[in-house]
């Protein structure tokens, strides 16, 4: 990574990644066995935090997975009001 934050985005995702592991949220598998099983693609998602005087106050990374991209055996649909 060439960006000039480079240092502070990684401190931030290793941060996520371990408040991830802790929590037990998922599973750790390694790539030889990643065909074997349903397993959802990752992304990561960097966001800067400003203080309340916008100054740049902290660096943000979230670990989303494609949610979209789960089979599931139910049709699942959200039920919205048209009015």
């Amino acid at each position: 990574m060439r960006h000039p934050f480079a240092a502070e985005w990684r401190k931030a995702a290793e941060k996520e990644l371990q408040t991830l592991l802790r929590k037990e949220t998922f599973e750790y598998v390694p790539n030889a066995s990643a065909n074997t099983r349903n397993s959802l693609p990752l992304k990561w998602v960097p966001k800067y935090k400003f203080d309340a005087d916008g100054f740049l106050d902290q660096f943000k990374m979230r670990l989303c997975a494609r949610g979209d991209l789960q089979e599931t055996e139910d049709d699942t649909y959200a039920a919205i009001l048209a009015a």
